[in-house]
Formats: structure tokens, sequence, C-alpha cells
């Protein structure tokens, strides 16, 4: 019989504990994206996008020791699959295991080691997550949420996992069953919109799986939405044939793929919504859902060396390669879709091992690979149980309060309860001892911010248009007037958040007004105030403020700013490469490749996920010590040492650029 068990396992990992305690103002990218679509592609390009990562703070406070740790784990099995699941990684499933080929279907990481590729910076890879809100990795993808045993179905437990998005102000849970004869895991996901408005709403499911010469993803798509990797100005997205792309390769085998990319399949309306990763042998993982999930999308990092180090540096010696095949709402990633008020959208995935003719799945007919899958998958689970499964369980156990809560994630589910009253579920107990919403619920009670000492951040932040409407009518005090400013800030309105900022003592508001001169093309002020902020400490403040001064090229100010740092601060990789960069550019290039070539090699653990800022800070060295001796050297051949190269496109690696390009979309 199926069993649902809660265990402690021992992961080697980083610790993942801290955050930093200041708002997360920093502009996310920074590039742009280009496109060309036909007409009729009907894609909501950029509709809910997020300037920053506000009201979430940044989850930065890691480094690269690993060490064993015990986390809490919950196990779903049944004599075909054991299912592995991380509810203080987002519910992450971490492994899904093929009990009678002993293949996991998805890739194991074996560690808990965190990059910065996430809206709020930590990102693990490996296994499947669940991102909702905005676009990108969920700012809850390494942090907490709540894990409860739901009512059970025909017998059958039934794992839960559920939070509010705070990107939106929407709740979402997941259920998970494996019935005792199934060979497929069912996931249940339910959003509801309880607000009196439109909101733009992201989902994809991102699903690992293990990379091999004879591995090809297979869809029913002809056509695809293709995302290029360029330099630091972004991507751009064109609507190709499949399976041999433009660039003359066939894209369904990612061993082709010389650089990272995005293939989104565009499927139609009438097809079955699946994709499936076949191996070899015709034996592969296939992912399915109800028609609801209409996006399905491979990345592959690929087979250059900055793809290939971008791997090992989210594993270990003994992690293997991977690529991602992932089902969302939309088409792609760049595009929120609009969720009417008072909504809920409800969907099944599946996700189970599935065995296929190899000589079809990887003979030279495209159409009929697909056709074989989707014939296969048929044959072990109709498209018409999954629909009847996604109603019957509605009322079975999605609407019907969980038998027992097993760990509890945020509190700001309990406090939009207590904002919305009956407009929000009743039946998700988000009654939490996080204590981050308590200056909150004080405002909703009494209309006013409690009295803080702004000498220290306060414990959270708050930028949705109900709490900013409250503000606005809330007597004056330090605290109201910073979260305000951020409000103002938030929309864009940076006249009204300066002055704010300007009433409120403390290092916060300082970080505040450097981003607020930041966003008004004014650095040196910028520099000034985050010169002042470095007092407190923080090393989120110093970190950015380094890096906008390197953004905006005042080097001296970052050579005396670094000098006045402490030690501690100064040994910090990320400030060390903002003062590698400065030395380069006032003319001290022997001083720092020392610091950059330390250890064979600079380990910058919040490296961002497209950054090139080793590599060409390699290539700036290499360039001024050869034009001393009169010489010059090319960019595109210079050899760069392994652990400094995380180049993913091929026109990375121009000299003098050291900024991030545009993150990818997650």
């Amino acid at each position: 019989m199926t069993e649902l068990r809660f265990e402690d396992e021992i992961f080697l990992s980083a610790d993942l504990s801290g955050q930093s305690a200041m708002p997360a103002m920093k502009a996310n990218g920074g590039g742009t994206l280009k496109y060309e679509l036909s007409d009729e592609a009907g894609l909501y390009i950029g509709f809910g996008s997020r300037s920053c990562a506000m009201p979430s703070k940044l989850q930065d406070q890691y480094d690269s020791d690993l060490q064993p740790r015990v986390w809490k784990t919950a196990v779903l099995e049944n004599d075909h699959l054991k299912a592995t699941f991380l509810p203080d990684l987002g519910g992450k499933l971490v492994r899904l295991l093929d009990k009678h080929t002993g293949r996991d279907l998805v890739t194991n990481n074996p560690v808990i080691k965190p990059g910065n590729l996430a809206i709020c910076n930590a990102w693990c890879s490996g296994g499947v997550e669940w991102n909702i809100g905005s676009i990108g990795h969920h700012v809850r993808t390494c942090r907490p949420v709540f894990m409860a045993r739901a009512k059970s179905f025909h017998g059958t437990p039934v794992l839960r996992f559920y939070e509010l998005s705070r990107e939106n102000g929407v709740s979402y849970q997941l259920e998970f069953f494996l019935p005792d004869d199934s060979r497929f895991l069912f996931v249940r996901t339910r959003i509801y919109n309880h607000h009196r408005k439109v909101v733009p709403m992201y989902w994809w499911s991102n699903i690992a799986v293990d990379e091999g010469d004879d591995l090809r993803v297979v869809t029913l798509a002809q056509e695809v939405f293709s995302n290029a990797y360029l330099d630091n100005l972004g991507h751009i997205l064109t609507q190709v044939k499949m399976p041999v792309l433009p660039e003359g390769y066939d894209g369904t085998y990612p061993k082709n793929f010389p650089h990272a990319k995005d293939l989104f399949f565009r499927l139609l309306p009438e097809q079955r919504k699946f994709e499936a990763a076949i191996y070899g042998d015709g034996w592969g993982l296939c992912q399915t859902s109800t028609d609801r999930l209409k996006g399905r999308k491979l990345f592959v990092w690929g087979r250059s060396s900055g793809g290939m180090n971008w791997q090992k540096r989210l594993t270990s010696p003994e992690g293997r390669p991977y690529v991602e095949i992932q089902a969302g709402l939309a088409h792609t990633q760049m595009e929120c879709l609009p969720m009417p008020p008072r909504t809920a959208w409800e969907w099944l995935e599946a996700y189970g091992a599935i065995q296929t003719d190899p000589e079809i799945v990887h003979g030279s007919d495209w159409t009929a690979a697909g056709q074989e899958v989707a014939a296969k998958l048929q044959a072990a689970l109709p498209r018409e149980k999954m629909d009847a499964l996604l109603a019957e369980t509605r009322e079975a156990f999605a609407l019907q309060p969980a038998e027992e809560i097993i760990s509890r994630g945020s509190g700001w589910g309990a406090l939009e309860a207590a904002r919305c009253g009956k407009e929000f579920p009743a039946h998700l107990d988000f009654t939490s001892p996080d204590p981050e919403p308590a200056i909150w619920h004080e405002l909703l009670k009494t209309g006013a911010m409690p009295d803080l000492d702004m000498t220290t951040p306060p414990p959270s932040y708050m930028v949705q248009d109900e709490y900013f409407e409250l503000l606005k009518a809330a007597p004056e005090n330090d605290l109201r007037n910073l979260q305000l400013g951020l409000g103002y800030y938030f929309r864009k309105d940076f006249e009204r958040a300066e002055a704010l900022f300007r009433s409120v003592p403390g290092y916060t508001a300082l970080y505040a007004l450097a981003n607020t001169a930041l966003c008004q093309k004014d650095p040196e002020k910028a520099a000034e105030y985050f010169r002042s902020a470095f007092a407190g400490g923080d090393p989120t403040v110093v970190r950015e403020g380094l890096q906008a001064m390197c953004r905006n090229k005042l080097f001296d100010a970052v050579l005396s700013a670094y000098a006045a740092l402490p030690e501690e601060l100064k040994a910090v990789p990320a400030h060390q490469l903002c003062y590698i960069e400065a030395l380069i550019e006032t003319g001290h290039p022997d001083e720092a490749e020392v610091l950059l070539m330390q250890d064979n090699g600079i380990e910058l653990p919040q490296l961002q996920e497209g950054e090139v800022s080793l590599s060409n800070l390699y290539l700036a060295i290499r360039k001024a010590k050869a034009a001393r001796e009169g010489k010059e050297i090319d960019p595109a051949t210079e050899p760069i040492p392994e652990r400094l190269d995380y180049r993913m496109s091929h026109i990375d690696g121009e000299p003098g650029k050291y900024g991030a390009r545009y993150p990818r979309n997650a």
C-alpha cells in the first residue's frame, strides 16, 4: 500500500538560514528582450514583470561551505515509485525513483548548494521545483512552506504544500498523491485569486533530468519560441520550426547545443500537453498535465566550458549534468497571464516512467517520435482519466481542511486572512509563529505603525496596494515614512520616496536613498549614500554599493570605500571582485591579478547566472599586461582558466564589460 511518512535526512548542504535585512530594491536584470514573432503568436510579453524583488528580502547570506545538515523530508512511496520532498526548499521534489529499474526519473542532486539564480538570489538545482508569482525562480524556492497531511483519497494518503505568493497576494496549494497501483505521481495545483482585481499570474514547474548523449526531448510541437542568450544586452526570442533549428542542428537533442538556450514548445490547443525525456533505450520520464498548463520548455546549459562549469558549481563531483524540461501556464517565461478576480485556476500534473520504441523516438521523423510517446502515454495514463481525476479530487480533498499540519511556513497568509476575512480560502490554516508580519497586524488593528528604533532594520517590508493606502492614511513616524517611501519607490515615484527617506534615521534609509539616487540617474549621490550606509556593516549593502560604483565607473570611489572596510568585509569575494575591477581600471593590473588568481582563481558564491565578470576581468588583465609590451590579445581565442570561465554565449568574453547579462527567466 502507498505510504506517506515524514523523516529527517542528512544532506551535504550550505547554510540557507540567513537573509538580508534590507528591502530588495535593486533592479532585476537590466538587459532587454528583443523578439521576432508572427502576428498570431498571441504572447503576453512583459506583462506582469517586476522591477525588483520587493516585498521579499534577498536570501543572499550563504557561502560555499557545505556541511552535513539535517533536513525534514516527506516521502510518498508505493510498489512502483518513491518520491522525496523537502518542505524547507519550497516543497521541492528532490528525488523520484523508479523502483523497477532503480533509475532516477529526475536529477538527484546529492548536495544542497545554492547559487545566485533566483528572484531572491538563492536557488538549488535538481529535482522539480514550483515557481509562482512573478517571472523567475520563486521567492520561496529555498524557503519553508506549509506541509500537511491532507484528507486521504480513496484510502490513498495525500501530501499538501501551500503558501501565500506575496508578489500578487494569492494563495496556492499543491497536493501529491500516489495510488497503490499507480506508476505515475500526481500533483494537483490550485491557485486562488481572492482579490476583486485582475492579477498577473505566473507558474512554471521546473524539472531537472539527467543529460546524456542519447537523450531526446519529445513533444507534439512543430514550432518553438527560441530564446537565444546574447551579451549584456539581453535575449532575443524568435519563432522557428522544429526539430532542426536555424543554427543547423537538431534542437531536440541537448548534446547538440554549443551554448545555453531556451526552447518554448508551441503546443496547439487540441494537442495533449506532455513533454518526455527519452534515452537511447526508449525509456525515460514523461510529464503530462491537464490543458490549463499549456506551456512546455527545454533549457540546456550547452556543451561550452562555461555551461559545464555552471553545472559543476551547482552540484558536487558526484553530481550529474542535467537539462530542464518545464511546464507553465503561458507559452513562454517572458510573460504572465491575466487572472480574473475571484477565480481559481486548477490543473493536474503526472510524472512517471515510460517505455517507447527507441527506433521511432530516435528516428528521423519528428512527428512520428511525438506520436509514439503520445500513444504510449495514452495507453498508460489516458487523457480522459487526468480530466476526471482533476474534477473528482476538487471536493475529495483540495477544498477540505488538512487532517494534520506537519510543519508551518510564513505568516503572510495569516496576515492576508486577517485583512480580507471571508474572501480568503478558509480551508487552508495559515497560523504561523513567523514574527515578520507583526508590524502589519498592528497597522491593520490600529491604523498606525509601531514606533521602532530605526537604527536597526525593521523586520519586514510591504508594497501591496492595500497596505500602501493604509500607510498613506497612518500617522507619521519613522517606520511609517520608511515603508511608505518604499511604496512610492516601487511605483517609481522617486521624488516622494526620496523626501520620505530623508526624514528617517538609520542605514536602512541611507540604503534606500542610494537606490533612489541610482533610479534618478545620480550615481555620485548614490555613492555618497552607500558609503554612509556601509557603516552598518551589512554585506548586502556593501556588495550592491560597490557594484553600483563600478557600473557607473566611479573607480576611485571603489578604491577608497574598499580601503575603509573592516577586514571581514574586505575578505568577501564579491567585494574583492569590485576592488579588482577598480584596480584594473586605475592602472594596477598586477595587483588585480594576484587577487583574481588567489587559490587558482577566486571563488564567488554570489556569481549571478549569466554573469561573465570573472572571465572578462581576466581578459582585461591580460589585455593591460600585453599592452605594456606593445602587444594585443584576441579575446575570442585567449584561453580562460577553467575556474573563471562561466561564459554561456558565443558573444561573451569582450574585455571591458564586467556586469551580468540579463538573467534567464527561470
